[in-house]
């Protein structure tokens, strides 16, 4: 009777622990899982799924990165069509196991560097996470007002520190920076090529030179992958400024303050490439 009532109590703990167990957590890029580390402070940490410097765009999932997708409860992206190396294995996922950064309507997946469009996803993770773990749904709700906050103050600063420059002609290689331009307001001359991986051709070269020349250009930003014989070529024999900018933040420890450090270094780069 005794050995009874200990494994019925042993099968009981079992369960209490399987029911507030909390969520297991993959994210896919540094920025965001800045993101929701903040919102899960108290309760998780996720784990991150490129953990070194590969391209969203280009890799190939490891053993390792495979195991941690199929262990986990929520799978966080940017989109299929950002990270193409995880298209497959999240079209093999469960839509209620999976939350995208963007929608199918944005063409420019780079959205972590607006800052407004990271509090209404903060917002979205909440409510999702919500649903899944409802347990520590106050948790959840409290860090995110937390977190808009700080995001808050971070977009102050950070459209302050750009505000003197928003007359001063910009040029950028990609449409890469567009959210980052377009949300503090700055002067875009000219987009060199619509994608960083698109090919350089003489004729985008001239033209992109003339109107940068034309509209009197102050800065070009491109970002790290962009070999830097091109960006030469494009400012040779114009009075511009270059900056490369690495918008993942590969080099800046992951965790709750990498966002906050990586827009704060980018638009430092920003501004000393206008000055």
């Amino acid at each position: 009777m005794i050995f009874r009532l200990i494994f019925i109590g042993f099968i009981s703990l079992l369960a209490s622990v399987n029911t507030t167990a909390a969520p297991n957590l993959v994210v896919s890029i540094k920025p965001i899982h800045s993101i929701v580390s903040n919102i899960t402070q108290g309760v998780t940490t996720p784990a991150l799924l490129l953990e070194n410097n590969q391209s969203p765009h280009h890799f190939h999932l490891k053993p390792s990165q495979l195991s941690l997708i199929e262990q986990a409860d929520l799978v966080i992206s940017i989109h299929p069509n950002f990270e193409a190396g995880l298209a497959k294995v999240l079209n093999n996922i469960d839509n209620n196991k999976q939350l995208l950064v963007n929608d199918n309507n944005t063409t420019n997946h780079h959205t972590w560097l607006d800052i407004a469009h990271m509090q209404n996803f903060s917002k979205l993770l909440v409510d999702k996470l919500t649903q899944i773990d409802a347990d520590n749904a106050i948790t959840y709700k409290n860090n995110l007002a937390s977190l808009n906050q700080k995001l808050a103050r971070l977009k102050h600063n950070t459209k302050q520190q750009l505000s003197k420059y928003k007359t001063t002609p910009i040029a950028t290689f990609s449409n890469t920076f567009e959210h980052f331009i377009d949300t503090n307001q700055l002067h875009q001359s000219v987009v060199v090529t619509h994608s960083h991986g698109e090919r350089l051709s003489i004729h985008k070269i001239l033209n992109a030179k003339q109107t940068m020349q034309k509209q009197q250009t102050k800065c070009l930003l491109s970002t790290v992958e962009i070999p830097k014989k091109r960006i030469k070529v494009l400012t040779e024999g114009l009075n511009i400024n270059s900056e490369s900018i690495d918008i993942i933040g590969f080099n800046i420890s992951k965790g709750a303050q990498h966002y906050f450090e990586l827009v704060n270094t980018i638009t430092n780069k920003v501004s000393q490439c206008l000055k």
